[in-house]
């Protein structure tokens, strides 16, 4: 007998924060968590960015907030984690999608501080964000982190791209440890490789024509890139989420 009442949403009453989350990629992330009932805190440095992805949310029906945030530096996760918390509640889900793909080049020629500005972004916030969603995860006996990647692990090599190769992996093996650390305390922790390049590096190598380009490493990655192929993003991410895998790294 049909009583009037929605049916029950999987992630009902459940806070999501998505970092990164201007580009197609995350948006549609964000999409599909907020129709899968998940208050989505939106989390990206532009606001026009931001104010494009929580429109999209709440136009698909879901609930959504915007945070700027800048994860280059890891003094201001506790802030952003604090001001989601005001708005929503604790977080549920965390899916980390802040990333950099520069600097690209041959390594003799990087410049210090971008290498370390890169493992910062790419690197450090997801570890740093982990950190801070999971102790009230842990109260509660349930959470789900998800570690956004491009789709380098595929790939034999990325001449030129080598900073960002190394950020990939280094979150790879995050994701696999820090599933093992909380095994059996109901917090899932996985990733997901992106096989679309995201909207940002989209745009950059939009500009770029390879066979203007001297250095034979970065041409060589700007062709590896743009040949992954630019069709619908889509990515059954709920369907993954509501299940207890965890450790894992899916495509």
């Amino acid at each position: 007998m049909f009583t009037g009442e929605r049916p029950r949403r999987p992630f009902d009453g459940r806070v999501a924060l998505v970092t990164g989350a201007g580009g197609a990629v995350e948006r549609a992330i964000a999409e599909q968590l907020g129709a899968a009932g998940a208050a989505v805190a939106v989390v990206a440095q532009s606001p026009a960015r931001v104010d494009a992805t929580v429109a999209a949310v709440r136009g698909a029906g879901g609930e959504a907030d915007g945070f700027i945030a800048d994860l280059s530096d890891p003094e201001s996760v506790p802030a952003l984690v604090q001001g989601v918390g005001q708005v929503f509640g604790e977080v549920d889900i965390l899916v980390n999608h802040a990333a950099t793909v520069a600097p690209l080049g041959g390594v003799s020629a990087l410049e210090p501080a971008a290498v370390l500005h890169a493992f910062t972004v790419n690197v450090a916030s997801v570890v740093v964000l982990a950190g801070a969603v999971i102790p009230p995860m842990l109260d509660r006996g349930w959470g789900r982190i998800v570690n956004v990647c491009g789709s380098v692990g595929d790939l034999v090599s990325w001449p030129g791209g080598n900073i960002y190769a190394a950020c990939v992996a280094a979150v790879e093996a995050h994701t696999v440890n820090l599933a093992a650390e909380l095994a059996g305390t109901g917090i899932t922790v996985n990733a997901l490789r992106a096989q679309r390049p995201g909207t940002a590096l989209q745009r950059w190598l939009g500009g770029v024509d390879p066979e203007a380009v001297d250095d034979p490493l970065i041409r060589r990655f700007i062709v590896s890139v743009t040949e992954q192929g630019t069709g619908e993003f889509a990515v059954p991410l709920v369907d993954h989420l509501v299940t207890a895998q965890t450790g894992r790294i899916w495509s």
